[in-house]
C-alpha cells in the first residue's frame, strides 16, 4: 500500500506538522501519512475502517515507536468524529482492534476536542466534508485528496470545499495546491490545503 507516487506528499506531511498538533487522519490505511506526522511530533487519532489494514497501521506505529503520538481506531471516522477525539481513556490499541473500534462515549466534539489539521487521504474524501470540518478547529488547515479529471484540476476540489464550508457556515482559503501524482489516463491525485475560520 506505500504506493511509490505519493513518497513525495508523505514526506510532506511530516515537514509540515508542528510538534503537539492534534491530526484526525480520517482514512489511516496502512498509516501512510499517520507516521510521518506522528514522527515530526503530531498526536494523531488515525482512523481505518478495514481490518487488514487497520492490524497492519497498529504493526507500523509500534515499529516505528510511535505509539505514544498516535491513537488508532477500526471504525468509521464520521462515528469517532460524532462520538468525540478524546473519549475512550485509558484503553488499548490491542482492545481498539478487537472491539472493531472503539466508540468514545462522549456526544460530540466540544472546543477542546477539535484538531489543528485533518488529513483526508482517500480519493473520495469530499463525501466526508462535513465530518472533517466538524473536528476542525477554527484555523485549522484541512489537506483534502480527490482523484480529479484534468479538466477539472484544481477547480473541483475548490468548490467542494468552499461548499463544505459554506454549509458549515465558516470561510476558507486556499493555502495550496498540487498534483500528487497520475491516478488514471486523464485523471489526476490532487491535494488542496485550505485554512478553514
Amino acid at each position: 500500500m506505500f504506493s511509490p507516487g505519493n513518497k513525495a506528499e508523505r514526506a510532506r506531511m511530516g515537514e509540515i506538522v508542528n510538534q503537539g498538533e492534534r491530526v484526525l487522519d480520517m482514512f489511516a490505511g496502512i498509516g501512510y501519512f499517520t507516521l510521518p506526522m506522528a514522527r515530526a511530533g503530531a498526536q494523531v487519532t488515525a482512523v481505518e475502517r478495514n481490518p487488514t489494514a487497520f492490524r497492519y497501521l497498529v504493526e507500523n506505529v509500534r515499529r516505528n515507536g510511535v505509539d505514544d503520538r498516535v491513537r488508532p481506531y477500526r471504525a468509521d471516522c464520521r462515528d469517532v468524529v460524532r462520538a468525540g477525539l478524546s473519549g475512550a481513556r485509558g484503553r488499548g490499541t490491542e482492545e481498539r482492534e478487537a472491539t472493531g473500534g472503539e466508540r468514545p462515549e462522549s456526544p460530540g466534539l466540544g472546543e477542546a476536542e477539535t484538531v489543528d489539521r485533518v488529513m483526508m487521504g482517500y480519493y473520495e474524501a469530499h463525501e466526508y466534508l462535513d465530518a472533517a470540518l466538524a473536528a476542525l478547529k477554527p484555523g485549522g488547515v484541512v489537506h483534502m485528496h480527490e482523484a480529479t479529471p484534468e479538466a477539472l484540476v484544481f477547480d473541483r476540489p475548490v468548490e467542494r470545499l468552499e461548499a463544505a464550508a459554506a454549509d458549515a457556515d465558516r470561510s476558507m482559503e486556499v493555502l495550496e495546491t498540487h498534483k500528487v501524482k497520475g491516478y488514471s489516463e486523464g485523471v489526476a491525485h490532487v491535494v488542496v490545503d485550505a485554512r478553514i475560520t
